[in-house]
């Protein structure tokens, strides 16, 4: 009794305030999906420098005798 007592006050609160409700289901729709796209950046970067450190030599020449100016 008391389950069916809160549901129902849940649904009369929700129908009241439909725009709120709305824009809460939105915002958070938007804000996992902006997790989701940072998260799948992450891994490609990751994917891409593990891929790109293997391919990549780096020289460094010195000169061991400069002049004093």
């Amino acid at each position: 009794m008391r389950a069916g007592f809160i549901l129902s006050e849940v649904g009369i609160g929700l129908r009241r305030n439909l725009t709120m409700t709305f824009a809460v289901v939105v915002t958070v729709a938007i804000s996992l999906s902006l997790l989701g796209i940072g998260l799948l950046s992450n891994s490609q970067v990751r994917v891409m420098k593990d891929y790109w450190y293997d391919k990549i030599e780096v020289s460094v020449y010195l000169c061991g005798s400069l002049s004093d100016s």
